[in-house]
């Protein structure tokens, strides 16, 4: 299987598949765009099953950072050759659309996310200090900084 397969099977499991309309890369542009559903409405057209409870339970302020940081942090590190994540993500009126890049990402952290591995535990010391806790203010830097204004 070579990366852009991987790619595509890991898009049919990324955390919160079910709120997820759309995801596609851009081989051209080396760009994973991810698009949420706009409402409610739109998510329960694909998924019945869903309970407004739990489409509104999913989208505290700590998951939609956690969706644009920390998502972007683990595509990035797997697919080294995607080199800017678009998300476009609205929830109860408010658009959260951002533009992870690759040089951004790792100007703005100090490291290459690449090279991170499981292995050597550079990539648990790099969640633990950008992915841990409800307010993470290391996190919360990161997203004000990829949101698109």
């Amino acid at each position: 299987m070579n990366y852009q397969e991987d790619l595509q099977k890991y898009l049919e499991v990324i955390t919160g598949k079910n709120f997820i309309e759309s995801a596609a890369y851009i081989e051209a542009q080396k760009m994973l765009i991810i698009t949420y559903y706009k409402s409610f409405e739109e998510a329960v057209a694909f998924d019945p099953n869903l309970s407004k409870t739990s489409y509104l339970n999913y989208f505290t302020q700590s998951k939609i950072e956690k969706l644009i940081v920390e998502e972007s942090a683990r595509l990035l590190r797997k697919y080294p050759f995607v080199e800017i994540i678009a998300i476009d993500l609205s929830f109860n009126g408010e658009n959260y659309n951002a533009q992870v890049t690759r040089e951004k990402f790792n100007s703005l952290t100090g490291t290459e996310i690449e090279t991170l591995s499981l292995e050597n535990g550079s990539w648990q010391e790099f969640q633990k200090k950008f992915s841990s806790g409800v307010k993470n203010a290391n996190r919360n830097a990161l997203f004000k900084e990829f949101l698109l204004k």
